[in-house]
């Protein structure tokens, strides 16, 4: 399978009280993210409920027609990083079945 048929999964844990205040920035760092790869879909998605200690886990989800290349991945980091989201996310990259 080629290299480049790749999916690019982040995820972090949001405290429930800075749900309001990161939800837009997240929004609005995959309205960027889509302006620089016009091609590429973003989603936002969450568990379904939160940790009995008030923690969401959010999972950012990248997938590209031709995969994502390495410029692509590097990037997404790149201005995660630079619009202030939460420094730690887990990155993982998955591939198609062969």
């Amino acid at each position: 399978m080629p290299n480049t048929m790749k999916s690019l999964f982040f995820y972090y844990k949001v405290p429930i009280e800075q749900h309001a205040l990161l939800r837009p920035l997240a929004e609005k760092f995959q309205q960027q993210v889509q302006r620089d790869w016009p091609a590429l879909r973003c989603e936002l998605l969450q568990r379904p409920q939160a940790t009995p200690e008030g923690i969401e886990t959010w999972m950012e989800v990248y997938h590209h027609p031709q995969g994502l290349s390495e410029d692509m991945m590097l990037g997404i980091e790149r201005l995660a990083q630079e619009m202030g989201l939460p420094a730690k996310r887990a990155s993982e990259v998955f591939t198609s079945l062969n």
